[in-house]
């Protein structure tokens, strides 16, 4: 078992092998103090056959392979086996008062650290007994030392001392080092689940939500923000915030150009505006700059009214090596959620406009179904005129604006969509026809008033169950000749259509 009783620090069959070590280390310390002393020949051979037989009984605790149950069964064995075998060769070597004693603060000492602290101790309990036992067959004469060999009680103290200051100070010392190797794995555990986590997130929200709540649960934190430069993000309140354009909070730079985390009591109003507004009740903050490839970017964390007093010792270095190790793994996944959704807009908007493109919109109306539904379709008018007399680029600036004014006068729920060259869709779910024109129209002097140079839009609408996308647009776009032909700069019901109307070339659209 681990120095704490945790088996996940060191298996068992490690611990059993690791106790081999320590046995063959007590015989040849034992060897050396039989060699080293005066050595009484009667003891020669119990010494060697008791060195011999122990180093025997040790392979063979080493090679059996059994169950777990079966193994700790024979490391507890073992560990008494160790005891008697000790005494013995104590007892052979001189008695308590012999230096051979210290083998028994050496065994306790080592066990402490291989098994764990309770087994120490018992095992500390059981040499004190035996010793003790040792001592007073000595003392009244049952063994050879006689009552005159003054090894009670004064030298049976300072046996027990010398083992018990050992096995207590190994154990006190071992449990400082498992404290910190416990911080450490669970550092690693939480890290690694945050980035388990972190790899299934496929949009920046999502990554700033991880982060943050990885902050408030591990630091624990009153309150934490994601803050990104020069991008689009979630309004205030939520986890991913952007800070607005101008220059940057003091604080945000110094930790930008440091690059390294930045403890501040509070914000300050004038250096720390936009952080002051926001976080006027912060007691303690922590700002840690994002790594470059996520862009310019932070997390912003307030340590909470009673976590005041850590700004001024500092934060622990294992918090702070965490928090930035999550920042790390955040940067990568905000940085992967960021290209991922680069991809997503290619794929469903219109690169030039940025409204929806017609992938889009095939899906959508592929999807609505049962429920009404309106659609128009917009074209500008002279749109060749304006790109033979302006150019082509003033044509997309155009474009660009005619998407823009759209958006901004259709609902909330409403789809606009570049349906094509100078052609636009706005489906509008839930909508009959007049609701559907009244958005048009709205829409139609949105587009003369906010294009330059200044150009007007012709507009066919339709509307019906969303049971059939084809026919809807079909007649949307018989409604959009229909308008052409009256004059353009207008919009038409397809439902006030007789079956034919006149059409006009694309050629004069």
């Amino acid at each position: 078992m681990s120095p704490g009783g945790d088996p996940t620090f060191v298996p068992l069959s490690d611990r059993v092998r690791w106790t081999a070590v320590l046995r063959l280390l007590l015989v040849v310390t034992g060897t050396a103090l039989w060699w080293s002393g005066d050595r009484e020949p009667a003891h020669d051979r119990t010494l060697a056959a008791l060195g011999l037989g122990y180093l025997l009984v040790t392979a063979v605790l080493l090679l059996v392979r059994s169950g777990r149950s079966v193994t700790r069964a024979g490391l507890d064995a073992g560990l008494l086996l160790d005891s008697v075998v000790l005494i013995v060769a104590v007892h052979a070597l001189g008695g308590a008062e012999a230096p051979a004693a210290a083998l028994f603060a050496l065994h306790a000492a080592g066990t402490t650290l291989l098994t764990s602290f309770r087994t120490g101790v018992k095992v500390a309990g059981t040499h004190t007994v035996l010793v003790l036992c040792l001592v007073q067959a000595q003392a009244t004469g049952i063994l050879p030392g006689g009552p005159d060999a003054g090894v009670f009680p004064s030298n049976f103290t300072g046996f027990a001392a010398l083992l018990w200051a050992t096995t207590l100070g190994t154990a006190t010392f071992a449990a400082v080092n498992e404290r910190e190797l416990r911080r450490r794995r669970h550092d690693t555990e939480v890290l690694h689940g945050l980035l388990v986590q972190l790899s299934g997130a496929d949009d920046r929200e999502r990554v700033a939500s991880l982060l943050v709540r990885f902050v408030r649960e591990e630091l624990p934190a009153a309150r934490a923000q994601v803050v990104l430069a020069g991008v689009d993000a979630a309004g205030p309140g939520t986890d991913l915030v952007a800070v607005p354009a101008g220059p940057l909070d003091a604080v945000l730079v110094r930790a930008e150009a440091e690059d390294r985390s930045v403890l501040v009591h509070r914000p300050h109003p004038r250096e720390d505006p936009w952080l002051a507004r926001g976080w006027s009740a912060a007691r303690g903050m922590v700002v840690v700059p994002l790594p470059a490839v996520a862009g310019r970017g932070w997390l912003v964390v307030d340590l909470g009214d009673g976590r005041g007093s850590v700004l001024a010792r500092g934060l622990e270095r294992r918090a702070v090596r965490a928090l930035e190790q999550a920042v790390s793994h955040a940067a990568l996944a905000l940085s992967r959620a960021s290209a991922l959704e680069a991809l997503r807009r290619a794929a469903t908007l219109d690169g030039l406009t940025g409204v929806a493109n017609r992938r889009t919109l095939d899906e959508v109306l592929a999807r609505v179904d049962g429920e009404a539904l309106a659609v128009a379709l917009l074209d500008v008018d002279h749109f060749k005129a304006v790109n033979d007399r302006f150019g082509h680029q003033t044509g997309d600036e155009v474009l660009r604006a005619v998407a823009a004014a759209a958006v901004s006068a259709v609902r909330e729920g409403d789809l606009v969509a570049r349906y094509g060259g100078e052609e636009f869709a706005v489906l509008m779910p839930g909508t009959g026809t007049a609701e559907a024109q009244v958005v048009v129209e709205r829409l139609r002097a949105a587009v003369a008033g906010g294009t330059t140079p200044r150009v007007t839009c012709s507009v066919g609408i339709a509307g019906g169950a969303a049971g059939d996308p084809a026919a809807l647009l079909a007649e949307a776009d018989r409604a959009l000749y229909a308008a052409k032909a009256a004059g353009r700069d207008r919009s038409v019901l397809a439902e006030q259509l007789g079956p034919r109307s006149a059409e006009v070339g694309a050629e004069d659209r």
